[in-house]
């Protein structure tokens, strides 16, 4: 697993080793920066036995340090997503097999501290996948993901708040009497407020939905990105500024060509 740092006043450096351990494979790796540069990175590793969530950690002036295992159980473990706030205090989740199903498992990074323990972010006994992960400014943080119910594949939510170092109830976010409801994504503004999208089956066509959350009052209703009936529309994407205004973009089907299409938020 490599990684290369772009300087805005020099350009790109050297391809350097993020791990080099041998035997071990790294996959799915993703990467978050807070406001000083520092960085962190987690992956999917195969040990030829297990697999499991992996961080490391990049200094300015220092490099990668060692990396390190995230979660400590020894069923397989996946999709690993981090978001990292402008202090350097970071969440990561990723889903994990029980035995039985996938459930979704999160870890704390604190500046002062490091890596905290492994917790179970939802107790369903739906089968979780899929996560997504935004931070405040406060580091506090938003989780989606897609959990089914036997029946029906829902979008769920949880938020943690980082004055009380725990995780809420989980909340569904989007009406699960539509139809299957699939890859979530998440963002964030620095006050906390937080806007999902999704990709959600009406029996004929997908569409791109999202919902907002308000900081001190929770989720409000689900409401359409689109309303072009031409063809599905899937993959949304959300990006948010510190102020709350967002951009939304989805692929949307339709006249025999593909389009992307974009909805502001403000």
């Amino acid at each position: 697993l490599r990684s290369n740092r772009y300087t805005g006043s020099t350009g790109w450096g050297t391809a350097t080793a993020v791990i080099d351990n041998g035997n071990a494979v790294p996959f799915m790796p993703q990467i978050a920066v807070d406001a000083s540069g520092n960085a962190i990175a987690v992956w999917r590793q195969f040990d030829g036995e297990n697999r499991d969530i992996v961080a490391n950690r990049y200094t300015v002036g220092s490099g990668w340090g060692t990396a390190g295992l995230i979660e400590t159980t020894n069923e397989i473990a996946d999709v690993p997503e981090i978001a990292m706030d402008a202090i350097g205090n970071a969440m990561a989740v990723w889903q994990q097999f029980d035995g039985t199903h996938f459930d979704m498992w999160a870890n704390r990074y604190t500046a002062s501290t490091g890596w905290g323990t492994a917790t179970l972010v939802e107790t369903s006994k739906g089968s979780a996948s899929l996560p997504q992960i935004a931070l405040d400014a406060s580091g506090n943080a938003m989780a989606v993901w897609q959990q089914s119910d036997g029946i029906q594949v829902n979008i769920w939510a949880n938020r943690y708040n980082a004055s009380t170092s725990a995780w809420g109830t989980p909340v569904l976010v989007e009406a699960d009497n539509v139809g299957n409801a699939r890859e979530p994504q998440i963002a964030m503004d620095a006050n906390g407020n937080a806007i999902a999208v999704w990709s959600q089956f009406d029996g004929v066509l997908l569409n791109s939905w999202t919902n907002r959350y308000t900081s001190g009052v929770g989720w409000g209703a689900p409401v359409l990105l689109e309303t072009n009936q031409a063809g599905d529309a899937f993959k949304p994407q959300i990006a948010m500024n510190a102020s709350g205004n967002a951009v939304a973009v989805w692929r949307q089907l339709g006249n025999a060509i593909s389009s992307i299409w974009a909805n502001v938020f403000r």
